[in-house]
């Protein structure tokens, strides 16, 4: 019986993995592109910065999931409650932001690395040092990750109804 249950987490996993990748490497892409249009860097296209970005949208997807599958909502808080509700989605917003930056961090260490400048010295410009530009892209990485924590919590709360069912269903006049 068990194994079952394992056998359906990772089909839904293996399913929305690549789902939630898309969404993520989209947004990457764009913050990618823009930071390139804004520092005008117009030489030639480096596919090594997009490629970073696409992996860092798989590798943040693949931790988000793993992340829902060993620590399923209702146990770290009592989701009944509405107030742990909004704390449980702050909380773990905030905690995938922080790895999304560090990712950035890294993805700044790789860069300077493959350009020959040091990887620790690499990471330690990352924004020039600027504590505004870090906070910046957190808060930034904090609202693409939002909705894909919010969408979760109520599919966990709604225990397996057809979301869409849900919303477009009639509602009693009382």
């Amino acid at each position: 019986m068990k194994l079952n249950i394992v056998i359906g987490r990772v089909k839904a996993m293996l399913i929305e993995w690549p789902i939630l990748a898309t969404y993520l490497a989209l947004w990457f892409l764009a913050i990618t592109f823009y930071d390139r249009a804004t520092l005008h860097i117009t030489a030639r296209p480096d596919l090594f910065a997009y490629g970073l970005a696409l992996l860092e949208a798989v590798l943040l997807a693949k931790f988000l999931i793993t992340a829902q599958m060993v620590v399923p909502h209702g146990i770290v808080f009592n989701l009944k409650i509405k107030i742990t509700f909004y704390l449980a989605i702050i909380v773990r917003t905030t905690l995938a932001s922080l790895v999304v930056l560090m990712l950035r961090y890294v993805d700044a260490g790789i860069q300077g690395f493959m350009k020959h400048q040091g990887f620790i010295e690499s990471m330690k410009n990352f924004c020039q040092g600027d504590v505004g530009q870090i906070l910046s892209f957190l808060f930034l990485y904090w609202m693409i990750v939002l909705p894909y924590i919010t969408y979760r919590f109520i599919l966990y709360l709604i225990d397996d109804v057809d979301l869409v069912s849900l919303l477009t269903s009639k509602r009693s006049q009382s």
